[in-house]
Order: C-alpha cells, then sequence, then structure tokens
C-alpha cells in the first residue's frame, strides 16, 4: 500500500498569510505597465522629454518609434514593459493622468462650443438675446478673470450678436462667420 501523502496543512504549519502578490496580481502588473509603455510611445518626443525619463527607457521608445515591423514592434513593447517595471513609474503615471485629465477638458470645452453655436444658430431672433445674455453670465461665473471678452459687457453682446447674425446668413459654400462665431465662444468658455 502506497504512503500517504502529508501536506503542509495537516502537519499543523499553517501559512499564516501571504508573503508577496500572487501571480496572477504580479501579471497584471506587468500588463498595465506595459499598457502605460504603449501609451508612451504614442506620445510626441517634446512630451516624452517633459517626463524625464530614464535614458535606457527614452533609447527603448526612440526605438520602437523607428520599427516598421509588427512582429519587431510587439518584442519592442515587451522590452519597454520590462524597463517600466524595473522603474518607479508612479510619477509616470500621473503625469499621463494629468495629459488625459487636459485633453478630457479641452474636449468638455470643444462640446459645451459647439452645443452654444447650435442654440444661436437654432434660436429666433426674439431668443438671440436671451441667450446671449445667459451665455455671458456663464461665462464670467466660470472666469475667474476680468478680462474684456468675459466681462457681460454691452459691447461684448453687440459683437457676438452681429456674429451669430452672420452666421445664419452663412452658406456651406462660404461658412467664414460660422467659424468666426465658433472661435469667440470657444475663446469665451475657455477662459
Amino acid at each position: 500500500m502506497p504512503r500517504k501523502k502529508q501536506y503542509q496543512w495537516q502537519n499543523g504549519e499553517c501559512h499564516q498569510g501571504k508573503t508577496g502578490p500572487s501571480r496572477s496580481e504580479k501579471k497584471r502588473e506587468s500588463l498595465a505597465l506595459q499598457k502605460m509603455g504603449e501609451t508612451l510611445t504614442r506620445l510626441p518626443q517634446k512630451e516624452l522629454q517633459d517626463l524625464h525619463l530614464p535614458c535606457d527607457l527614452e533609447e527603448a521608445l526612440t526605438l520602437y518609434a523607428r520599427i516598421n515591423d509588427r512582429e519587431g514592434r510587439r518584442r519592442q513593447l515587451q522590452f519597454i514593459g520590462r524597463l517600466m517595471r524595473e522603474i518607479d513609474s508612479t510619477p509616470i503615471r500621473t503625469a499621463l493622468d494629468e495629459r488625459a485629465a487636459q485633453a478630457s477638458a479641452a474636449s468638455s470645452v470643444l462640446h459645451m462650443t459647439e452645443l452654444w453655436r447650435d442654440r444661436l444658430l437654432e434660436a429666433t431672433d426674439d431668443q438671440l438675446s436671451a441667450i446671449l445674455k445667459q451665455l455671458l453670465s456663464i461665462a464670467s461665473v466660470s472666469s475667474t478673470d476680468d478680462s474684456p471678452l468675459t466681462n457681460p459687457s454691452a459691447v461684448q453682446n453687440v459683437s457676438l450678436m452681429e456674429l451669430a447674425l452672420a452666421a445664419r446668413k452663412a452658406t456651406p459654400k462660404k461658412p467664414h462667420a460660422r467659424r468666426l462665431l465658433f472661435r469667440a465662444l470657444h475663446r469665451l468658455l475657455s477662459r
């Protein structure tokens, strides 16, 4: 008869706690760092220099940009992931998060500008002045400085009114007035 196998927990030597992260936790962290490295490969050279990366990681990123072969890029990306595991990635992660937040804020300003432009173009002549007052009050509340562009003054109201009226008359072949209205609204809302 074969001998009975004795396991560690049968001998009374219980495993009191984990000594480190599990294999799957290590794998998830490794894949996250590799994904962060992939994000770094899409950044322009100027932004990479602003991150103050280690020399070997910066060199690996520039080499990745020169590689055209799919398999070579995949292997270089794995190498970048390995280099990312060797360094402290928290400053890089915070810089990438800040960059994403700035991009999101800029995108939301563009969407808000498009909405206000559409409201101005679709409004009737009677509603136009009320919409402009509402827009200028929102822009003055969101603004912290007292520049003449964000103060709800009669001059600003008249110029936006003129731009909105001209944009309504614009044709698809000559959209210049609509572009001017969009730029003025974007300048007003992005402050």
